[in-house]
C-alpha cells in the first residue's frame, strides 16, 4: 500500500496493472479488493454481468476504450488521477500527490447534510440505488477503517469525503419513496467512518455534522447498534474538545452521551460495544476529575472485553476495541487526573500488545506527553523522536502529530534537540501538504490558535431509538 493512498482501493497490484496496460485485470482487482461479485460490480457500473465477464477474461477489448475506462472509474468513485500510471507507464506516479485534496469542501448543516465541493471534479449522482451499491458502500467503509489503522485519517479524508459526496444525494433521492433500512444503515456507517477519519485529521467541526447525519440515518434505519456506536463516537469527539480549553461543558456532554449510549444499548449482546461505552465513560470521568468513576468504568470495560463476542464477530468499526485500547484509555485518564507517573507506566505496558502502525505512533506520542508531564523532558524528547519515523514513513494522523506538539515546544531552547525540532517541523509540513482542505471551518480562539469550534456546535440531546 502506498504511503499516500490516492483512492479507496489503491494498491501496488492495481498500479502495476495500469502501468502495464493490463486493463482487463483492473475490474477484477477492484472486485477482489471490495469482495463483490461480477453481478454486483456490473450493476454498479451499468453493464451486463456477461459483458464484465468478457472484459475480465480479455475476450472483448472494451476495457481498452478510454470511454469505457472512464465510465468504470467514475462509477466506482476512482479519481481520474488514479489512472496516471496508465498514461505515464509509471507504477509510482501520483502516489504522493492527490489533486482531490485541493478541493474546497464544506459540509452543509442543512437539509441532507450533503457535501458541497467548490472547484472539485464533479461527482456523478446515482439515480438508481441497488443492493449492489449498498454492498459496495459497506466494502468502502470496511476498507477505510482498515486503512485508517495503517495510515491514519489525514491521507484518507479526501477519499472518504468524496465517497460520502456520492452517497448523500442518493440517500436524499431515496427518501422520496419508501426508504430501504439497509440503504440507510450503509450510508450511516459511511458517515460514521468519515466522521472518525475527520476527527483523526483534527477536523472536529467537520466530524460533528457527519456524526449527526450518521445518527439520523441509524435512527431512520432502526439500527440500534449503529446508533449506539454513533453516540460513543460523539462522546469521544466532545472529550477531544474538552482538552482544547478550560470549559468543562464538553466533558459533561461527553459523559451525558456515554450514559445515553449505555441506556440505548443495554439489550445489545455485543461485549465489545459495551466495552467501548465504558471507555467513553472513563474518558469523560477523568476529564471531570472523578477518579472513582473513571476506575469503575475501566474495570467495566475489562470485564466486558473478557466476555468476548456473543453475537458473532463484531463489525469492522468495533474490531479496534482491544486490551491495548483499554490500557491506552487508562493511561490517558490517569494523565488527565494528574498522575503522570502511572500514565507513563501504562503507556510502556501497551507496547507489548500487537498494534497497528497508526496506534503505535499515537500511543508513543502519549508516552512522550506523560514523560513530559512527569518532569522528564529528555526522556520525553527521546520517546517523541521514536514516533517520528512513523510520521515520516506514511502514518498521516494530525491528531498524533498534535500530541507531540508540547514536546516540540519543550525542545525549543535545547541545543541537543535540534535534530528533533527539524524532523518534527518537516513532518508537520509534509502532513499539512498531504491534504490541503481549508481550515475556515475552525474558528480562532482568543490567542489566535485554531480552536475546536465547540461553541458553534449543537448541544441538544440526540433523538433516541425505542427500547
Amino acid at each position: 500500500m502506498p504511503s499516500r493512498p490516492l483512492w479507496l482501493f489503491d494498491s501496488p497490484l492495481l498500479r502495476q496493472a495500469l502501468a502495464h496496460v493490463n486493463l482487463p485485470a483492473v475490474p477484477a482487482i477492484v472486485r477482489a479488493a471490495c469482495g463483490l461479485s461480477q453481478r454486483d460490480l456490473a450493476g454498479i457500473v451499468g453493464w451486463n454481468p456477461a459483458t464484465l465477464s468478457y472484459y475480465e477474461r480479455g475476450q472483448r477489448d472494451g476495457m481498452f476504450d478510454v470511454r469505457t475506462v472512464l465510465q468504470f472509474a467514475d462509477a466506482v468513485g476512482m479519481p481520474r488521477g488514479a489512472l496516471l500510471p496508465l498514461v505515464l507507464s509509471d507504477v509510482a506516479v501520483g502516489q504522493m500527490a492527490d489533486t482531490e485534496c485541493e478541493m474546497s469542501v464544506k459540509l452543509s448543516r442543512r437539509g441532507s447534510g450533503s457535501l458541497v465541493a467548490a472547484g472539485s471534479p464533479s461527482v456523478s449522482v446515482l439515480r438508481i440505488v441497488s443492493g449492489s451499491h449498498v454492498r459496495y458502500w459497506q466494502a468502502c467503509t470496511d476498507v477505510l477503517y482498515i486503512r485508517d489503522r495503517a495510515v491514519g485519517g489525514t491521507a484518507l479524508l479526501s477519499s472518504a469525503l468524496q465517497q460520502w459526496q456520492r452517497v448523500a444525494p442518493a440517500i436524499q433521492g431515496a427518501s422520496a419513496g419508501e426508504p430501504d433500512p439497509q440503504l440507510l444503515a450503509a450510508a450511516g456507517e459511511l458517515a460514521l467512518c468519515t466522521g472518525w477519519i475527520a476527527l483523526d485529521a483534527e477536523r472536529l467541526t467537520l466530524a460533528q455534522p457527519l456524526y449527526e447525519k450518521a445518527r439520523e440515518l441509524a435512527v431512520s434505519a432502526g439500527d440500534v447498534m449503529l446508533a449506539v456506536h454513533v453516540l460513543t463516537s460523539q462522546s469521544m469527539l466532545h472529550a477531544e474538545m474538552a482538552k482544547a480549553g478550560p470549559s468543562r461543558e464538553p466533558a459533561r456532554q461527553a459523559l451525558r452521551l456515554a450514559y445515553q449510549a449505555a441506556d440505548e444499548g443495554r439489550y445489545i449482546p455485543m461485549p465489545p460495544l459495551h466495552a467501548l461505552i465504558a471507555l467513553r465513560h472513563a474518558s469523560a470521568a477523568s476529564l471531570l476529575g472523578d477518579k472513582a468513576a473513571f476506575q469503575a468504568a475501566i474495570g467495566q470495560a475489562k470485564r466486558e472485553l473478557n466476555r468476548g463476542p456473543r453475537d458473532g464477530d463484531p463489525p469492522q468499526r468495533l474490531r479496534s476495541v482491544s486490551e491495548a485500547e483499554i490500557t491506552e484509555t487508562e493511561a490517558t485518564g490517569y494523565l488527565n487526573l494528574g498522575d503522570a507517573a502511572r500514565s507513563a507506566m501504562l503507556y510502556q505496558q501497551v507496547f507489548a500488545c500487537e498494534l497497528s502502525p497508526r496506534n503505535r505512533a499515537s500511543y508513543g506520542a502519549g508516552l512522550a506527553g506523560a514523560l513530559l508531564r512527569q518532569g522528564a523532558p529528555q526522556e520525553a524528547i527521546a520517546a517523541a523522536t521514536e514516533v517520528l519515523p512513523a510520521l515520516e514513513g506514511g502514518v498521516t494522523s494530525m491528531r498524533c502529530l498534535n500530541r507531540l506538539r508540547p514536546i516540540r515546544r519543550a525542545a525549543g531552547n535545547i541545543a541537543w534537540a535540534q535534530g528533533f525540532r527539524e524532523r518534527f517541523d518537516a513532518a508537520e509540513q509534509a502532513l499539512a501538504a498531504t491534504c490541503s482542505l481549508p481550515r475556515d471551518d475552525a474558528p480562532l480562539m482568543n490567542d489566535g490558535s485554531p480552536g475546536t469550534g465547540y461553541e458553534t456546535l449543537t448541544s441538544g440531546r440526540p433523538r433516541s431509538l425505542p427500547a
